[in-house]
């Protein structure tokens, strides 16, 4: 077997701290920032506080943009209130559950301990695209209310 392999696979390279290689402070670090944020937001209520910057996209066409109330979402979802969440951004567990999902294929890539497959290409692209368009267009529509977040 050669030098820097695992079962037979080449492990990813990382960083070089103190002459030493940490291959997983990429998804660690990332992890700790996401659970920072995810504290910050847990603690301080976006409903009665600014937490955030406001959303350029918003504050330019006045138009909720698909990510429009994920703070609110993320502070619903850490207090267990599963139906404020969904109404605050819908696709909010979807895109949590993507991120987790290629958290976890990029930690596993970097121990060299397992390989998740990790949709990718032109195809998985585009259809995130039309999800992301629909969502934007359906909950601006008259009628489509719920889909907006709570102000």
């Amino acid at each position: 077997m050669l030098a820097g392999t695992v079962g037979g696979a080449t492990r990813a390279a990382g960083q070089t701290v103190f002459n030493r290689t940490w291959p997983t402070a990429g998804p660690v670090a990332a992890a700790a920032a996401v659970c920072a944020f995810t504290a910050v937001v847990a603690l301080r209520d976006p409903f009665k506080h600014q937490v955030t910057p406001p959303c350029p996209f918003h504050a330019l066409t006045g138009l909720w943009c698909p990510f429009c109330g994920a703070t609110r979402a993320a502070w619903a979802a850490t207090h267990g209130d599963l139906r404020l969440m969904l109404h605050a951004n819908a696709l909010f567990p979807i895109i949590v559950g993507l991120v987790g999902w290629s958290w976890f294929a990029w930690f596993g890539k970097a121990t060299g301990r397992w390989s998740i497959p990790v949709p990718k290409g032109r195809a998985f692209a585009w259809a995130v695209a039309v999800v992301l368009v629909a969502f934007t267009v359906f909950r601006n529509l008259p009628g489509f209310g719920a889909l907006g977040p709570p102000s």
